[in-house]
C-alpha cells in the first residue's frame, strides 16, 4: 500500500499517542504505530522493521530523549527521519535540527504534524526509491558486463584513444588471446595504414561534434586483421562510462552484417507483433522525450489511452485468435488516423496510446472523438462472421506540470475509466479535482447533488455475506448504500462520503440507509431466514442526540429483533468521539442490538478501547489483509488480534479476501468470519448460499 506508514512513537501519554496515530489517519494514512518506551525497546523494535518515520516527544517524563532516538537509528544502520513533538514553545528548532531531526512540530498544531510528516514520509520514499535505483544501476553495469563479454559483436571502450577494455569478440577480430595485451593500446593501431589519415579525421571531428551529447557516429573504414591483412568494417563510437569514468564504446560491424538485416532487427525490437504498432516499451521512451520536452517549456502535448468497450464479450465471440484479428483492424484503423508526429502503441490487451502534439483539449477531444467513429463504423470479418466494437478513451494533457510517465499515465487511465462507464464509446479529459473548487464549494455541491438523489430515490441497497468459518448458523451481510447519478451511474462512495461528512448529509444518509435496510430485513426474515444486518454508522449520527431513540423506533415498526442487527463503526471514529460512542454503545446494549469495530488494530494498544466501548465483533483493518498469503508479519498480527479478541469473548471478522490461500489461512488462524468478493461482491440480490462453507 502507498500510503501504509510504518511509525514508532516515543510519547510517555498513550492518549496524546492515540490523538496523533488519528491525526495521521485523517491525513490519508493506513498507520502501523509501535511504541518506544526506552533505549533498549527503540534498539529492538528498530532491529526488527524499518520504519518510515520516528514522533519522538520531548518530555521530561520520556525515557528516551531527542539526542538518544538520532543516535539509536544510526547505531542500528537506519535511515529514518525523526519529528520532534514539543508540548509548548520552550525548544528551539535549530537546536533539534542539530540533533538530527527533521523538523520540529508542536503538539497542538495537528494541521502543521500532517503537513510535516507527509512531506517527511515522501521524502523517506523517494530515498527509498533512490536506493533501490543505485543497485539497479550496479545491478545492471553487472549484467551489461556479463552481455558485452557473451556478445557476438566485436565491442571495446576507449579512453583518450587508448584501449581499457575489450570483449572476447573484438580479441578474436584483431588476434589478440588476453584482454591486458590490449589495454593501453592506441585505437589508431587497429586502422589500416591507408585509412588511418580517414580515421584522424573522423576523431577530430567526432570529439568535437559529440561534446555534451549522447549522439553515436559511425566510419566505414579499413582494419588490419590478425595476420596484417585489411579488412572493411564499419566503426560506431558512442559516449559512455566505466566505473563512473567517461569514455568511449567501439562497436565494429563486418560490411557481411547488411543494412536490411539491421533494419529488420530495429523494427522487431520497437513493434507489436499482433499490431504491428509500436510496443509499450518504444512508446514509453517517446512519452520520457516528450515529457522532458514538455517541462522545458519546448512543446506540448497529450497522452491518449483508449480501451476496446467490453473486449471480453468479443474474445468470448470469435475467440482469443479473432480477437487478436480484431485488435489488429482497430490498429489500422489508429495508424490511419494518425499523422506524422504521432505516436500510437499497443499498449497492454486491449488497450492503445497515443501521443498527440494536440494539446488543446477540445482540438485532442475532437480529435479522439474522430477515431472513436471510425472504430465504432468498422465492421471486422472473422471466419465468415462479422463482429464489430466500439472504444472509450481518456485524455491527459502535457504541459510544463506534467508529473512523471507513471502519473501521467494513471490520469489517462482515471480519464479512461470515466468513458467507459456504462456502455462506453466515449471520450474524457482528465481534470485534476484539487484546486478547482475550495473544500466548501465542493461540500456545497455534493449536499445538492446528495439531497437531489435522496429526493429522486437514486439510492440503493447492496448486500455482501459475511460468512463463518466454523459452521455457525444463520445468515449474515454487511449492508452498503451506492447513489446513482442523473444517468444512473454508480457513483463511488469516495466521491461523496468525505463531503457528506463534513456537513449534515452523513446523518441524513446514515437514517435512509436504516429505515431501508430495515424494512429488507423483516421481508427476508419472513420468508424463513435467520438473517443478521451489519449496518455501518458515520461520526454524524454519533453526535445527534435523537439517532439511539429514533433507531429503536424503526425497529419496532419494522418488526425486527434488535439482537438481528449489528451497528458497525470504524475505529477511529469511535477514538476521535468516544464519549459519544460510549454512551451510543451502551444505548445499543440496553435495547439487545450489537456493535461492531471496524478497520479494527492499527492503534497502539487497540484493546483498550474495549475497557470504553463494548463490541461484539472485531473487523481487523484491511492492510492486514495485503499480499496475506506472502506476509508473514500480517499473519503474526492477525494472529495475535485473533488471541487477544477470543480472550475477551470477541468474534473476529476478516475483510477483503480474495483468494483461497487467504481463506485457508485465516481459518487456520481461528479467524470468526470472512468476508470479500472471493465468496461474493456487494449484490442488490441476498441469494448467498452459506451451507457452502459448512
Amino acid at each position: 500500500m502507498d500510503n501504509l506508514l510504518r511509525l514508532i512513537i516515543i510519547e510517555p501519554d498513550l492518549n496524546d499517542a492515540e490523538m496523533m496515530i488519528s491525526t495521521l489517519k485523517t491525513a490519508g494514512f493506513a498507520v502501523r504505530p509501535e511504541r518506544a518506551e526506552d533505549e533498549e525497546d527503540l534498539h529492538e523494535k528498530l532491529q526488527k522493521h524499518a520504519p518510515d518515520l520516528v514522533l519522538c516527544t520531548l518530555s521530561p517524563a520520556s525515557d528516551l530523549t531527542l539526542e538518544q532516538v538520532t543516535t539509536g537509528i544510526e547505531q542500528v544502520g537506519r535511515h529514518v527521519p525523526v519529528i520532534a513533538i514539543a508540548e509548548g514553545d520552550g525548544h528551539d528548532i535549530a537546536e533539534c535540527l542539530e540533533a538530527g531531526a527533521h523538523d520540529l512540530v508542536r503538539k497542538d498544531r495537528p494541521d502543521h504534524l500532517k503537513l510535516v510528516v507527509k512531506r517527511a514520509f515522501e521524502g523517506q520514499q523517494q530515498w527509498r526509491r533512490l536506493k533501490s535505483a543505485e543497485s539497479s544501476l550496479r545491478e545492471a553495469e553487472r549484467r551489461c558486463k556479463t552481455l558485452l563479454d557473451s556478445s557476438r559483436d566485436a565491442i571495446a571502450y576507449v579512453h583518450e584513444g587508448m584501449h581499457i577494455y575489450a570483449n572476447q569478440s573484438y580479441l578474436d577480430l584483431f588476434g589478440y588471446t588476453d584482454a591486458e595485451d590490449l589495454e593501453g593500446m592506441p585505437i589508431m593501431d587497429m586502422v589500416d595504414g591507408s585509412d588511418q589519415a580517414t580515421m584522424k579525421e573522423f576523431l577530430r571531428n567526432y570529439d568535437r561534434d559529440s561534446e555534451g551529447t549522447e549522439a553515436g557516429k559511425s566510419v566505414e573504414i579499413r582494419l588490419t586483421g590478425p595476420g596484417g591483412e585489411p579488412f572493411a568494417a564499419q566503426m560506431e563510437f558512442t559516449p559512455a562510462s566505466i566505473d563512473g569514468e567517461p569514455c568511449t564504446q567501439v562497436l565494429i560491424r563486418s560490411q557481411a552484417n547488411t543494412k536490411e538485416l539491421e533494419k529488420q532487427l530495429n523494427y522487431l525490437s520497437q513493434r507489436d507483433l499482433v499490431t504491428g504498432l509500436y510496443n509499450r516499451q518504444y512508446f514509453m521512451e517517446q512519452l520520457g522525450t516528450t515529457i522532458g520536452q514538455a517541462t522545458q517549456g519546448k512543446a506540448h502535448a497529450s497522452l491518449v489511452e483508449l480501451r476496446i468497450d467490453k473486449f471480453h464479450e468479443i474474445r468470448d465471440l470469435v475467440g482469443v485468435a479473432g480477437s487478436d484479428l480484431v485488435l489488429g483492424d482497430v490498429a489500422k484503423v489508429l495508424e490511419n488516423h494518425a499523422g506524422n508526429e504521432e505516436v500510437v502503441a499497443r499498449f497492454d490487451g486491449e488497450t492503445f496510446a497515443i501521443l498527440t502534439p494536440r494539446h488543446q483539449p477540445a482540438e485532442a477531444k475532437e480529435y479522439v472523438g474522430g477515431i472513436l467513429a471510425a472504430i465504432s463504423g468498422h465492421i471486422c470479418e472473422v471466419d465468415g462472421r462479422s463482429a464489430t466494437c466500439t472504444a472509450s478513451a481518456g485524455i491527459a494533457r502535457i504541459d510544463e506540470n506534467a508529473p512523471d510517465p507513471n502519473e501521467l499515465l494513471s490520469r489517462a487511465a482515471k480519464a479512461c475509466d470515466e468513458a467507459a462507464r456504462g456502455d462506453g464509446n466515449r471520450v474524457e479529459v482528465y481534470q485534476p479535482r484539487q484546486g478547482e473548487m475550495t473544500q466548501r464549494q465542493q461540500d456545497e455541491v455534493w449536499v445538492s447533488r446528495i439531497s437531489e438523489a435522496v429526493t429522486a430515490e437514486r439510492l440503493r441497497l447492496l448486500f455482501q455475506p459475511i460468512v463463518s468459518l466454523h459452521g455457525e448458523a444463520g445468515e449474515h451481510y454487511e449492508v452498503f448504500m451506492r447513489m446513482l447519478d442523473d444517468d444512473g451511474q454508480e457513483i463511488s462512495p469516495s466521491e461523496f462520503l468525505p463531503s457528506a461528512e463534513r456537513t449534515d448529509m452523513a446523518k441524513v444518509l446514515d437514517r435512509w440507509v436504516i429505515s431501508h435496510a430495515l424494512k429488507q430485513l423483516a421481508a427476508h426474515r419472513k420468508n424463513g431466514h435467520e438473517t443478521t444486518f451489519f449496518i455501518n454508522l458515520t461520526a454524524g449520527s454519533l453526535q445527534e442526540p435523537g439517532m439511539l431513540p429514533w433507531i429503536v423506533e424503526r425497529l419496532k415498526e419494522h418488526r425486527v429483533p434488535a439482537q438481528c442487527v449489528v451497528f458497525e463503526m470504524k475505529e477511529a471514529t469511535v477514538v476521535n468521539h468516544l464519549k459519544q460512542a460510549k454512551e451510543f454503545v451502551k444505548g445499543l446494549k440496553n435495547v439487545h442490538s450489537r456493535f461492531a469495530l471496524e478497520d479494527f488494530g492499527v492503534g497502539l494498544n487497540p484493546f483498550q478501547l474495549m475497557q470504553h466501548v463494548q463490541a461484539d465483533f472485531l473487523k481487523i483493518d484491511r492492510s492486514f489483509m495485503d499480499k496475506l498469503s506472502s506476509s508473514e508479519e500480517n499473519q503474526e498480527s492477525i494472529r495475535s488480534i485473533t488471541d487477544s479478541a477470543h480472550g475477551m469473548n470477541k468474534l473476529v471478522i476478516a475483510p477483503h479476501v480474495e483468494d483461497a490461500t487467504g481463506l485457508s489461512i485465516l481459518w487456520g488462524i481461528g479467524v470468526n468470519y470472512i468476508q470479500g468478493n472471493f465468496l461474493q461482491g456487494p449484490s442488490e440480490k441476498m441469494d448467498y448460499d452459506f451451507s457452502s462453507m459448512s
